[in-house]
């Protein structure tokens, strides 16, 4: 197992070992593996390996600090249990189960979108595998989506060569569901997707939500921005992106 240590807690995964003499044997992993986030208060949450790290260690952090001590809690719940055990009958047993409830244990509307969301990378990824030259060992997808306009670069590369790959339509579709769904998050529909992945199924995914401008080789032109914020309506936009949507007099 290997641990890397974030801000609330530590990240703890099972490594990965694919036999890197086969090119297609990456096609036979999961992209979705289990990822389980560890606290400082002992608590424990499984999230899957496609879900944007920063995004699942954000969501951890902030439930971490709303449990106030979540040690001595468990603690204290551990020794109930305990005790509850100690006092039944072997006729009349008090208990039959034990299950802890409470905001800990709340699923919102934002985490069943975003796992998803998340869900649909996987076959996004495995697509884009499909694509590229024989022993290839990274690849990097960047897509930059709006409901008008579309544009991806994928490139492949290895240690000798690197190589530039167009993205066929079966794929854009599935990057298209994959956003719509994304779509549904207080925080909106993404406007670029960035994919890192490994020849071993490592897989980073990014959402840009425009907290700094794009770079220019993938900005698309001002109405189709304009055209995606009538469609999906959002409570905040960069203030670069509206100068560059109305212009100077923004």
């Amino acid at each position: 197992m290997t641990a890397d240590r974030f801000e609330a807690g530590w990240s703890v995964y099972a490594p990965v070992d694919v036999d890197e003499s086969d090119p297609m044997a990456f096609l036979d992993m999961p992209v979705g593996r289990s990822v389980f986030l560890v606290g400082d208060s002992g608590r424990i949450e499984e999230v899957s390996s496609s879900v944007p790290p920063q995004y699942a260690q954000d969501e951890f952090t902030a439930r971490e600090r709303a449990t106030n001590g979540g040690k001595d809690a468990d603690a204290y719940m551990a020794e109930f249990v305990q005790w509850l055990e100690q006092e039944e009958s072997a006729d009349e047993p008090i208990i039959s189960g034990f299950t802890i409830v409470g905001p800990e244990g709340e699923v919102g509307p934002d985490d069943v979108i975003a796992a998803e969301a998340s869900r649909l990378i996987e076959p996004i990824v495995q697509q884009l595998a499909l694509l590229g030259p024989s022993e290839w060992e990274w690849l990097w997808a960047e897509f930059a989506f709006t409901v008008s306009a579309e544009m991806a670069h994928l490139r492949f590369s290895s240690y000798h060569r690197s190589v530039v790959v167009p993205v066929p339509e079966p794929v854009a579709a599935l990057v298209r569901e994959q956003r719509h769904v994304a779509a549904g998050m207080s925080a909106g529909p993404w406007w670029r997707l960035l994919l890192t992945v490994t020849n071993r199924g490592e897989t980073t995914v990014n959402y840009d939500y425009g907290d700094g401008p794009f770079p220019h080789d993938q900005m698309l032109p001002p109405e189709d921005y304009r055209s995606d914020l009538e469609a999906y309506p959002r409570p905040r936009v960069p203030a670069w992106l509206v100068r560059y949507i109305e212009g100077p007099d923004a």
